[in-house]
């Protein structure tokens, strides 16, 4: 029996050495809080909120050209409905309405694909911005971690499916946020 649990012991102690050197150092970082600091973050936002006023405008002279449509085709129906013209100057101002009717319908379609169209643009650009900083960002958080000896780096900020943190306690003592945050911004004088 004596000899059973010395065995016993002695391979637990076999398969919990490495474990517990495999354990390594951990650090934290608020990723949120790099990712709004960034100085290509808040670049990004502005060049994105400078391309959403364009398409805006150029959204505004369409419906522009949209309003001066309605208002010649309303005017050609009044026309085509006066009781004071011929039959032939009726059926005549009747065909104007309708192109004009057509023309309406043809820059509705392209107004609705302009949205569509400009969503599309801007929400690919926005995830590949995202993407391209969230790389830079690891990048960085990478080497961080690798010059202090880190086996891991968690995410403060990062939430669960249920919408609770993931890290549920932490001192501090080992946060990256203000080095990594630091190191990517220095790159903004160059």
């Amino acid at each position: 029996m004596k000899n059973t649990i010395a065995a016993f012991a002695l391979l637990l102690g076999l398969f919990t050495a490495p474990l517990a050197s495999a354990q390594g150092k951990i650090a934290t970082i608020d990723l949120q809080k790099v990712f709004d600091n960034y100085f290509k973050t808040k670049l990004i936002s502005q060049n994105l909120e400078n391309q959403g006023k364009e398409y805006k405008t150029q959204r505004e002279k369409l419906i522009g050209q949209y309003q001066e449509l309605n208002n010649a085709y309303a005017s050609l129906r009044e026309g085509a409905a006066d009781p004071g013209i011929s039959n032939a100057e009726k059926e005549k101002r009747t065909k104007d309405a309708d192109a004009k009717l057509v023309e309406i319908r043809t820059l509705e379609a392209d107004i609705n694909d302009y949205d569509k169209t400009t969503a599309t643009q801007i929400r690919e650009t926005q995830d590949r911005m995202k993407k391209n900083i969230i790389r830079d960002i690891r990048e960085k958080i990478s080497q961080i971690a690798k010059d202090s000896n880190y086996s891991m780096v968690l995410d403060t900020a990062a939430e669960a499916r249920t919408e609770t943190p993931i890290v549920l306690y932490t001192d501090n003592s080992s946060d990256l946020t203000d080095q990594v945050l630091t190191s990517l911004n220095a790159a903004q004088g160059n």
